[in-house]
């Protein structure tokens, strides 16, 4: 029924222009807003989150490598393939950091591209437009009425619930000195606010990020001799890494990623802040800002964000006590990984060179980037098997995972309940779990790759397979990567060429393609979390 009023309207505007009705520019602009102004009032109102983040991904995507194509890389001998275009734009978007081509083919200009890319796919950037658009169908709605919710730390274009809360707030003046006379403005206020502390929280800590970067390359002779060698711009490579850190994006200019740099703690030291605020700590980093705001402002906007973060309905603004458990989660996560990995790997070959020191940051960059973000120091290959394992559970958990040692009270439970049954659909119901889903995923890449398993069983083993689609699934980045040393071993007289990419990079174009819709998949896995609860194992 919408999609055919929809269609309908666009016949009407359509006819209008082939049979010559408007006859000026004026009329002709006139109809365009009118056209724009329906699509936008469509797409807020009648369509679910779910397909606009669906149509915003796979539209700049499509847009990304299409630029990638048209745009020239640095090595004359490179010749892009559109299929290996389209696979490092979906995953620079969708922030998963797998790699079929190796960076430093890629011109500055491509660089660019890829950079934007993560920027406008990062968790809090979309988070971000997501709470703009909120607020502009909230202050062209008349009423504020009762819709579908999506609690998730991705994009919420959804409209907003009534609140009883808003009845019994105490109300006053915002920081312009505006008076707020009822709830409907407090909450617009509370969007706008939030928004605008959202954006500076972003922009400050990109500045801060690069310039440090930027300043430690030029300070330390090894990094920037380093970059010298490659003939990498400073600056770009520090805008590039910050961008890609704070989106956790994995990608890094370099065809070694960060493990050439692993004589470089201070560097490694200098990025985990930026990949933590960018995702697991963003949290606990929004609700300080937003405490620091209310000291410095004592607007009640912020005071009541504090109060009452879940009337404001932004995935990452959680209640004092979700916070706290959530990034104490995340510290576990890391020292247990860290502690597994240093006692397993201390004396083995995946820290040889290093000192004691080195190895331990180096540990620790590696279990922070295990949590989705990608960026790599050492050669996974080599890492013991129960450290292989265990970064394959850091990559499938969620960010927003936590121990909560705290239930919900029984309303909010019934309320749940109700709010689950009128969403029902059988559609939903038939649908796998995600784990059931990934399990599928892994079984149709061993079919698309099932002449390399055979031939090629060191590279191309089950576990390989496995963390690399459950690295794409999480959007995180990590990957085996592919030896040509393992394939001599089975294949003397063959020829064999190593390259600085992701092991999906030696897959075939139906076995890229379906990681690249992985890739997406698992970004918009938080519109899945529901499904596959119908299966019960008796």
């Amino acid at each position: 029924m919408e999609m055919a009023i929809f269609l309908g309207q666009l016949k009407n505007y359509a006819h209008a222009f082939i049979t010559n009705r408007i006859h000026s520019f004026a009329r002709a602009s006139r109809c365009i807003r009118e056209l724009v102004m329906f699509l936008y009032r469509f797409f807020s109102f009648r369509v679910s989150p779910f397909w606009i983040q669906l149509c915003y991904f796979v539209s700049l995507a499509l847009l990304g490598s299409l630029a990638m194509m048209v745009l020239k890389p640095d090595n004359p001998a490179f010749g892009p393939r559109y299929v290996d275009m389209l696979f490092m734009s979906v995953s620079a978007l969708t922030v998963s950091g797998l790699g079929t081509v190796e960076m430093e083919n890629f011109s500055s200009s491509q660089i660019v591209v890829l950079a934007l890319l993560m920027f406008l796919g990062g968790d809090v950037l979309v988070c971000l437009l997501g709470l703009l658009f909120r607020r502009s169908r909230h202050d062209n709605r008349p009423e504020i009425t009762s819709s579908r919710r999506v609690d998730s730390i991705g994009i919420e274009l959804d409209s907003m619930k009534p609140s009883n809360t808003l009845d019994n707030i105490e109300l006053g003046r915002d920081v312009s000195g505006t008076p707020i006379d009822d709830g409907k403005d407090l909450m617009s206020s509370c969007i706008r606010y939030l928004g605008s502390a959202v954006l500076c929280f972003v922009i400050v800590f990109h500045v801060v990020g690069c310039l440090a970067i930027f300043l430690y390359i030029i300070l330390v002779s090894s990094a920037r001799d380093v970059l010298k060698r490659k003939g990498i711009n400073n600056f770009l490579f520090s805008i590039f890494t910050t961008i890609s850190s704070f989106a956790n994006g994995g990608l890094i200019s370099t065809n070694e990623n960060m493990l050439i740099f692993n004589n470089n703690p201070g560097l490694y030291l200098i990025i985990i802040p930026q990949i933590l605020g960018g995702n697991l700590l963003f949290p606990l980093c929004l609700r300080l800002v937003i405490w620091a705001l209310r000291r410095l402002t004592k607007a009640v906007e912020f005071e009541y964000m504090l109060k009452n973060p879940s009337e404001i309905q932004f995935g990452h603004l959680r209640p004092d006590l979700q916070t706290l458990f959530l990034s104490l989660t995340c510290i576990g996560f890391i020292a247990a990984m860290v502690a597994l990995f240093c006692s397993m790997d201390w004396t083995s070959a995946v820290f040889q060179g290093l000192n004691s020191y080195e190895k331990l940051v180096s540990a620790l960059f590696m279990a922070v980037n295990s949590r989705h973000s990608g960026e790599n120091s050492i050669d996974i290959s080599l890492a013991s098997p129960s450290v292989i394992v265990l970064f394959i559970l850091m990559m499938y958990l969620p960010p927003s995972v936590s121990f909560v040692p705290i239930h919900e009270n029984e309303s909010s439970s019934e309320g749940d309940r109700r709010e689950n049954e009128k969403s029902w659909s059988p559609v939903d119901n038939l649908l796998l779990s995600q784990l059931s889903s990934i399990v599928i995923f892994i079984i149709m890449i061993c079919i698309t790759e099932r002449k390399k398993l055979t031939e090629d069983p060191l590279n191309f083993s089950t576990l390989n397979v496995i963390f690399e689609v459950t690295s794409g699934y999480g959007n995180v980045g990590l990957s085996m990567g592919y030896s040509c040393s393992r394939f001599l071993r089975l294949h003397p007289d063959a020829h064999c060429l190593d390259r600085a990419y992701s092991f999906s990079g030696a897959w075939s174009d139906e076995g890229k393609l379906i990681l690249a819709i992985i890739m997406l998949y698992g970004r918009l896995k938080n519109f899945t979390i529901e499904n596959g609860k119908a299966w019960q194992l008796l």
